[in-house]
């Protein structure tokens, strides 16, 4: 949708009622994806992702490729809920959410 609309609160009024309605091993908020993949690379965001969902801040991701083999074997069997904000390529939402079995079942990913 247009800029302006609401997206993004509309992704965080979702958020934070998922928190409270249902039970995940790992929550995530990509905000500005558009923008912090321009300024600091895809493989910041899936360090991010990474780091607020298993809570480890010495993962050091050398390319999108090593970031997109963590993710799948790391968080295979977590149910997470995640949202990646202000998605504006196909590159972007492959790195960070790739396919659904990245993720255990019961995961919610929601873009916009």
């Amino acid at each position: 949708g247009m800029g302006g609309v609401g997206k993004t609160t509309l992704a965080r009024a979702v958020y934070n009622e998922l928190i409270i309605a249902e039970k995940f091993d790992g929550l995530c908020f990509l905000a500005n994806v558009r923008e912090n993949s321009n300024k600091h690379g895809l493989e910041h965001l899936q360090g991010k992702l990474l780091l607020e969902i298993l809570g480890e801040k010495s993962i050091s991701l050398t390319s999108k490729q090593q970031g997109i083999s963590i993710i799948q074997s790391r968080l295979k069997g977590k149910k997470v809920l995640l949202i990646i904000d202000d998605v504006d390529t196909h590159d972007q939402l492959q790195a960070i959410a790739g396919r659904p079995d990245w993720f255990g079942r019961g995961s919610r990913i929601i873009v916009t």
